[in-house]
This record gives structure tokens, C-alpha cells and sequence, in this order.
């Protein structure tokens, strides 16, 4: 018997004992291909469901400009996010970092962190 015919039926024994995936696993019936809203996941669920979860939508977040006294609010679960500015001159990236309030554009920005647990 030859190295490849060996190795051939090894892989056939072994894979004979590992169970077979079946559609029943994805879908709420046997035999049924799963639609969309069954498998979507990530921002595709958020869509679907129609979630007002700030971080999965598309809109932007408006609200006044922001000053020394009382700075525009970024929420953020991480210590540092990137915020996107809409200028005249376009649109600005910043990095803001958990702290004091950062001047950008003439506006005051400060990260509101969130708690971990929702």
C-alpha cells in the first residue's frame, strides 16, 4: 500500500467518526435554508432589527457645539475612539482620548465612557 492510499483511508476513518453539519444547526427547520434575518450578524443584524444603538448607526451624531465650559460628549467603551468633524474645509478625523476636553476646529470634545455592562 502506498504512502497517499494510507494517508486516504486514515483521513476517511477518521472524518466517518466526526458528525456530519446538518441544516437543523442554522435554520428553525430540518431541511430548510436559513433566510437572512436568521444567520445575519454584526451592523447587518443592528439594520435589520432597526436598532437606535449609537455605535452601529449610520447617522451622526449632532448635537451643540461644543465649549471650554461645557464640551461636546463623545461616547465611547474604550478609553480613546476616532470622531469624524464635518468643517467647511471637509471632514476633519481626530483621535480623542479619555481626559481633558480637546479643541478641534474651534469646538471642545471630551469622552463620556461607558460602562462595559448593558
Amino acid at each position: 500500500m502506498s504512502f497517499a492510499l494510507r494517508t486516504a483511508s486514515r483521513a476517511q476513518r477518521v472524518t466517518s467518526l466526526v458528525p456530519r453539519a446538518t441544516g437543523r444547526f442554522m435554520s428553525t427547520k430540518e431541511d430548510e435554508v436559513p433566510t437572512t434575518p436568521d444567520q445575519a450578524t454584526g451592523m447587518e443584524r443592528k439594520e435589520l432589527q432597526q436598532s437606535k444603538d449609537v455605535f452601529w448607526s449610520r447617522e451622526p451624531i449632532v448635537g451643540p457645539r461644543g465649549t471650554i465650559d461645557k464640551p461636546a460628549l463623545i461616547p465611547s467603551f474604550n478609553d480613546s475612539r476616532v470622531v469624524g468633524l464635518d468643517t467647511e474645509a471637509g471632514v476633519v478625523y481626530f483621535r480623542l482620548d479619555k481626559g481633558p476636553p480637546a479643541k478641534v476646529a474651534g469646538q471642545f470634545f471630551q469622552l463620556q465612557k461607558l460602562d462595559d455592562a448593558h
